[in-house]
């Protein structure tokens, strides 16, 4: 499997080889040890990719006994692929209650123009869905919304919309 997340991958060749490891366990837990290996930042940011595609049943199933690894990449300061994919990985897990570490990382860190817009857009989702719950959480969510710049690219905007919602509901 190494050998064919070397090379640069096309959307379908992902959705394929996130198709293939439908309900294959080990496959998950290979493709996994791949993304956290750091020799290879290319074949870690392709094995995330592909893990970044698997339906949400098969994340749920093998991705969640790892959701405190996955945390912990993510807000890592030496991250060598693309934050955006490891937190759209723990977007599609269920929060049963929030992780501390992950969300002060993305309160303090949605604001940071140094961060991508797709890893502001994805904290935006994953603190509005961890501060559902809690009243005063969401009020602290609004109050960093509410600061952030209000020209704001159009998949901040839509994050920001999205939040305000999921935590108004």
């Amino acid at each position: 499997m190494k050998s064919s997340l070397e090379f640069r991958l096309s959307k379908p060749q992902v959705m394929a080889l996130a198709g293939n490891l439908h309900h294959d366990e080990c496959g998950i837990e290979a493709m996994f040890a791949q993304m956290k290996q750091t020799n290879s930042p290319y074949v870690a940011h392709n094995a995330a990719w592909v893990l970044s595609h698997l339906s949400k049943e098969d994340k749920e199933i093998y991705l969640l006994p790892h959701y405190g690894e996955l945390v912990d990449i993510a807000i890592s300061t030496k991250l060598c692929i693309r934050r955006g994919l490891v937190l759209s990985i723990l977007a599609d897990l269920p929060i049963n209650e929030p992780n501390g570490k992950l969300l002060d990382y993305c309160l303090i860190h949605l604001a940071d123009l140094k961060e991508s817009n797709s890893s502001r857009s994805m904290m935006i989702k994953l603190a509005a869905k961890m501060c559902k719950p809690y009243p005063e959480l969401c009020k602290e969510l609004i109050l960093c919304l509410d600061m952030m710049p209000q020209d704001s690219s159009p998949s901040i905007a839509a994050a920001k919309r999205n939040a305000l919602k999921i935590i108004q509901a």
